[in-house]
């Protein structure tokens, strides 16, 4: 009997060390470091994403509408405290792509639209956006958050325009979402088949371009 005490008391002691041996192993898996939360971004000018940045247009006629897209080259928007208060950004016009047409039609509408009679894109390969003001803005159905104004430079014609926009400044990046808005192409001289000009009724193309912008910057 004396004998079975002494192993029993062995196999306790046992028992009792290892589990001592392991406690470290438990509290070392519940002491990892998280990962680290990009730092907030409160000022500076950070470059715009071009890979994540896109304008969307819409143009209409009698018949019909087209849409399509065209990428940025470059920018910057810009922060103070918190908030964005400038930027600006370089249009890529050789980019400008119709996305609704079979590839047998598009190639031509986009060959067109490059042409003279519209953005003349071999005079003018960029076209470019710099930021004026930014405004807060509240009850906006959209769920836009501020009124962005600027100046908007097509075949070399600045003309000043605004529009509202979704800004978020948050986790290391600046967002800008807009709804879409319209721009008078005629202003920055583009009249083919306007009815500026008197073009009949079924070859009028409307004046109106539709837009809709999205922005990405951060470092």
């Amino acid at each position: 009997m004396k004998k079975a005490f002494i192993l029993s008391f062995a196999f306790v002691a046992v028992l009792f060390t290892a589990c001592q041996n392991s406690a470290p192993t438990d509290a070392a898996a519940t002491t990892e470091t998280p990962a680290a939360e990009p730092a907030a971004v409160t000022a500076g000018a950070l470059p715009v994403n071009v890979q994540n940045s896109v304008i969307e247009w819409v143009g209409s006629k009698p018949t019909g509408t087209h849409n399509g897209t065209i990428k940025l080259q470059s920018g910057e928007l810009t922060v103070t405290d918190g908030n964005l208060t400038a930027g600006k950004f370089t249009i890529d016009m050789n980019s400008l792509a119709n996305t609704d047409l079979p590839a047998e039609k598009k190639g031509d509408l986009e060959g067109h639209l490059k042409n003279a009679d519209f953005f003349e894109v071999e005079k003018h390969p960029t076209g470019a956006f710099e930021i004026t003001s930014v405004q807060p803005l509240t009850g906006d159905a959209s769920g836009a958050t501020h009124t962005v104004a600027g100046n908007l430079t097509l075949k070399g014609i600045a003309k000043p325009i605004s529009f509202p926009a979704k800004l978020t400044v948050a986790g290391g990046k600046i967002m800008a979402e807009t709804p879409e808005f319209a721009i008078n192409r005629t202003e920055w001289d583009i009249k083919y088949n306007s009815g500026l000009i008197g073009t009949v009724k079924d070859k009028l193309i409307d004046d109106n371009v539709k837009l809709k912008i999205k922005l990405e910057a951060g470092m």
